[in-house]
């Protein structure tokens, strides 16, 4: 079963959608933002209610519109007046810019381009998670394998792209656990396997092709990371270079789309 929308069919509509899956990339940044900071801090993401980190007031709507918000209030907490840093604007700002474009570049609404941004939000948490915390929660990975799951049905190419999915997840996955558990004996140090199902795991949306690239990106990007952390001496997280190797596999495979056409 197949469900997609040209993107551009009808004049003006296209850049409408584009606009609204800003709006979409900056709202939901703003969600998995706090989610993952409230995972880290192990308290309740899905009833728990926003607050300052500083003042622990709780925040009202009007505190919580992605990226105006930030603006109006000057950076500065409402109640407090504590100086609230950056970060969730930066990332509401990437985000948004990157939905809009995974959408134009893409040309199309359907199976893939919605897999592609839900995978890029639940990127953007985990990274975050990783980065603060050191650790990839599993709650991620599961909900990666929920997005496949809800969206390889819709898929037109549906037994090539899960096969291929597969063969590329248990392939390329096992190699990178080998070379994890090589690389913990010859270091005599404890490893973890987190990047390497979180590579798996997204492997079965790219395929054996776009696999090597996006870990081939993400390899150039994990030593430059843990270069970085070292020098800073700070936990080593790789997710957010693994999330950034994918990303560009996905961005790369419709911008070559576009160039054949």
């Amino acid at each position: 079963m197949d469900f997609s929308y040209p993107l551009f069919q009808i004049p003006f509509v296209g850049y409408y959608l584009i606009f609204l899956a800003f709006l979409f990339g900056a709202v939901f940044a703003s969600f998995i933002t706090c989610t993952a900071w409230r995972v880290v801090r192990h308290e309740d993401w899905m009833l728990g209610h926003s607050h300052c980190d500083t003042c622990g007031h709780e925040l009202s709507t009007a505190d919580l519109f992605p990226i105006i918000s930030y603006i109006a209030l000057k950076g500065k907490c409402r109640y407090c007046g504590s100086k609230v840093p950056p970060r969730d604007l930066i990332f509401e700002i990437i985000l948004g810019v990157l939905f809009a474009a995974t959408l134009a570049l893409h040309g199309t609404v359907d199976a893939a381009v919605i897999a592609a941004l839900a995978l890029e939000m639940l990127l953007l948490g985990l990274s975050l998670a990783d980065w603060d915390s050191g650790v990839i929660p599993d709650g991620f990975l599961a909900a990666i394998l929920i997005v496949w799951i809800i969206t390889v049905g819709f898929r037109q190419d549906i037994q090539r792209f899960a096969v291929e999915g597969l063969i590329a997840s248990l392939a390329l996955g096992l190699l990178m656990a080998l070379a994890t558990a090589i690389t913990g004996k010859i270091m005599k140090t404890k490893v973890s396997y987190g990047p390497t199902k979180l590579a798996m795991c997204l492997m079965l949306f790219l395929g054996f092709k776009g696999s090597v690239i996006a870990v081939g990106v993400a390899i150039i990007l994990g030593v430059i990371f843990v270069i970085a952390a070292r020098a800073k001496k700070r936990k080593i997280s790789l997710a957010p270079a693994i999330s950034i190797g994918f990303v560009a596999a996905f961005l790369v495979k419709d911008i070559l789309a576009l160039i054949a056409v």
